[in-house]
């Protein structure tokens, strides 16, 4: 019983550090935190409303990079100027 107890607070507590950081950089989607705005040092909104640092990757969902983070919270692919 004890090694359950164990496993289970092992568990939670695992799994409750890996969703701490992802929901703590999750920006507020309601308009006050457009794409762009800074929230904190080297870091702005994104236009998927996370705060990520500038220069940053951004991906295709296949994971394939594409480019990087620009300061307007948009992903800026090199050879364009979109």
């Amino acid at each position: 019983m004890f090694r359950f107890a164990l496993f289970f607070a092992t568990t939670i507590t695992g799994v409750a550090a890996a969703l701490t950081v992802p929901l703590a950089a999750q920006a507020d989607p309601d308009g006050f935190d457009a794409p762009g705005t800074p929230c904190g040092t080297n870091m702005v909104i994104n236009t998927h409303f996370d705060c990520v640092q500038l220069g940053s990757f951004c991906t295709l969902s296949d994971g394939m990079i594409i480019g990087t983070i620009g300061p307007d919270g948009r992903c800026v692919i090199p050879g364009t100027n979109i």
